[in-house]
């Protein structure tokens, strides 16, 4: 039997000398503290059997006491919940101190709808089994209930119960069929267990069909790959962890995993000749929005909030694969999450921590060097989508955070079986244009977006940070410009909220400088960070649509608010609720100023998915991102003088096969 060759948590000692960890104020709830709130929750008679939780989240301290913590003192240690119960409108939330066992506030939101619930379908179930006028609808195209299973979305702004209700819509498919029944949906209100509409469209396709729906356990593999290619690490690994502190070449940060937001790396800082610079307090992705293209009721509110409405899928997490998710050196991790009736479990394989090859460092003639990166990387599905999300750390300062989409694209019957035809006129289309791609024979993955948003409290040089937006523009033709050729960088200092509410322009190559205004480098230049965009994506939904109103954020691609407690959620907390609206437009009307405050920046990475017939029956990963660069952090190239790995010096080039 052969040795696994990648490590688990359980090895990590012996791997890469792991010390006791110390508690620190950012660490998450541990499985035995998620107990705790739970047993103090029902022992103050606030909780029932009923009770579903939407979160358990460690309560974060407040920043300016997390900087001034020093290990071995007291810290404050609290937890913030979230729960519902079918039986009454809105939520509660309750903040527990973990030190004392007491509660420290409870508070009952009557106007909001909490998380996304497994529990959803099985009360969908028991009510719309029960509704004749359903039943009757389903006759009508030659179905019998029984054959029929359903789930559940939001209908947020298109709802029709009394707000602060729970309220879905119920989508029906055949039994082991992953198809809708296209045209039928049902609003239906959990509260008060009534089915409120019945939307019966005639004519749409609802037939069963063989559309090779991927199924994880009967894959099959049916032929050899290339010849491996296999990690070595014979010195061994240059990671070091410290709990959930990581040290890596010139690379001081913590990590964590929050059980609505996924992944949040904590507390960058880069050594410097000997000194410890900050550059990122809190990283973290806490919202995202995936807007479907199709003009149905369906489609209009199938525009999923994956962080506020589901929490990242982390309910119902899956471990990485070792070797494919992540390389066979990386260090597997394991989380303490929870399930939605408030049971902690330990997600196995979670965080995978490695260092990787990075390509050429830097090159000029015949002398190069090699690069490696720290790479931290966390997946999650979310029902039939997986998303990876890996934040590199390069040598030279750069920080690159990757978004990798896989997983199954959503689909929906229509009448047609081969591209060439017209739209049938039964099934949606405009102007002879369809909504999507045909994948099978009656089976077309439907047009749609992803959008991320990021929120990046930066803290380069320190706590006070201002951003210059960086325009790059050509000299008018004339005498200042005899060629043609010359061009130009304008900066534009941002000195209030109102002023940071940007977009990308790649005609002027518009990135933005996130710099201290009062420290310079040696040149005389603010040391600060460049946030560079990647590919990016427009929303095609005009402003006072649903999805507009609720993800506010879309308004924009690049946002800068003064640092605020409690700004967290740039959609707001509980963006599935029915007319409640919060996040970034909200907060920036504020219009407070950022020249030269503690500020967070928040970035919306986007892309338009017009899916391809290869991406099925599982789409092959796509990588989208931005990078954060230095710009005046250092004076010159700080990877100058580092050499390259001992056995390069002896490897010499395999002749061609």
């Amino acid at each position: 039997m052969h040795k696994k060759s990648f490590i688990t948590a359980a090895a990590l000692c012996v791997a890469i000398g792991i010390v006791n960890a110390q508690t620190y104020p950012l660490d998450p709830l541990t499985a035995g503290e998620i107990t705790k709130v739970t047993t103090i929750l029902k022992d103050n008679q606030l909780v029932t059997a009923a009770t579903w939780y939407n979160i358990i989240n460690l309560k974060e301290p407040p920043k300016k006491e997390v900087q001034a913590w020093q290990p071995g003192t007291p810290m404050r240690r609290e937890a913030f919940v979230s729960f519902y119960d079918y039986a009454r409108p809105g939520i509660t939330e309750v903040v527990v101190d973990l030190n004392t066992s007491k509660l420290v506030s409870t508070k009952t939101i009557p106007n909001v709808i909490g998380m996304g619930l497994e529990a959803d379908s099985l009360a969908a179930e028991t009510i719309v089994r029960n509704d004749a006028s359903y039943i009757a609808a389903l006759k009508r195209r030659g179905i019998a209930i029984d054959d029929v299973v359903h789930r559940t979305i939001f209908p947020t702004d298109l709802g029709l119960a009394p707000i602060g209700h729970r309220e879905q819509l119920v989508i029906p498919h055949l039994q082991n069929n992953r198809v809708d029944i296209e045209g039928l949906l049902v609003y239906v209100d959990f509260t008060s267990k009534k089915v409120l509409k019945i939307v019966d469209e005639s004519g749409r396709f609802s037939d069963r069909v063989d559309l090779n729906y991927f199924n994880e356990d009967s894959i099959r593999d049916t032929r050899k790959g290339p010849a491996p290619v296999k990690i070595t690490m014979p010195e061994g690994s240059s990671i070091h962890l410290d709990g959930q502190a990581i040290s890596w070449a010139n690379w001081r940060l913590r990590f964590g995993i929050d059980n609505r937001e996924g992944l949040v790396i904590y507390n960058v800082r880069l050594m410097d000749n000997g000194k410890e610079r900050s550059v990122l307090y809190r990283g973290s992705m806490p919202e995202m929005v995936v807007p479907y293209g199709a003009p149905s009721l369906l489609q209009a509110a199938y525009n999923f909030f994956d962080a506020g409405e589901y929490r990242l899928g982390q309910g119902i997490a899956r471990p990485m694969t070792p070797g494919a998710d992540a390389p066979e050196n990386a260090f597997y991790l394991p989380a303490t999450l929870h399930r939605e009736d408030g049971t902690p479990y330990e997600l196995r394989n979670a965080v995978a921590i490695f260092e990787e090859y990075g390509g050429t460092l830097w090159r000029h003639g015949t002398v190069s060097r090699r690069a490696t990166n720290l790479a931290i990387k966390y997946y999650t599905q979310i029902e039939n989508y997986d998303y990876g999300f890996t934040w590199r750390f390069k040598e030279d300062g750069t920080i690159d955070v990757d978004i990798e989409l896989t997983g199954i694209v959503e689909v929906q019957g229509v009448h047609r079986t081969n591209a060439m035809d017209a739209p049938d006129k039964n099934d949606l289309s405009y102007q002879g244009h369809s909504f999507g791609t045909l994948v099978k024979p009656h089976v077309e993955a439907i047009n749609h977006q992803h959008f991320f948003v990021f929120r990046l409290d930066m803290d380069v040089d320190g706590d006070n940070n201002g951003v210059m937006e960086m325009n790059s523009k050509a000299v008018p033709a004339g005498t200042a410009n005899p060629y043609g050729n010359a061009f130009y960088v304008e900066d534009t200092h941002f000195m209030n909220e109102g002023q940071a509410r940007r977009n990308i322009n790649y005609e002027s190559a518009r990135c933005w400088h996130i710099m201290n205004p009062s420290v310079h480098n040696a040149l005389g230049q603010h040391t600060g960070y460049m946030l560079m965009p990647g590919s990016q994506a427009v929303p095609f939904m005009p402003p006072g649509t649903v999805v507009r109103k609720k993800a506010g954020f879309l308004d924009h691609q690049f946002w800068v608010t003064q640092y605020a407690e409690g700004e967290e959620y740039p959609a707001g907390r509980y963006p599935a609720s029915n007319k409640v609206y919060d996040g970034l437009p909200q907060w920036t009307a504020k219009n407070r100023p950022i020249g030269n405050n503690d500020i967070v920046v928040w970035y919306v990475a986007g892309i338009t998915h017009i899916v391809r017939p290869e991406e099925w029956p599982v789409m092959p990963a796509h990588h989208m991102g931005f990078s954060l660069m230095p710009f005046g952090f250092f004076s010159e190239n700080p990877t100058m003088g580092q050499a390259n790995p001992e056995f390069l010096k002896d490897l010499h080039p395999n002749p061609a096969p």
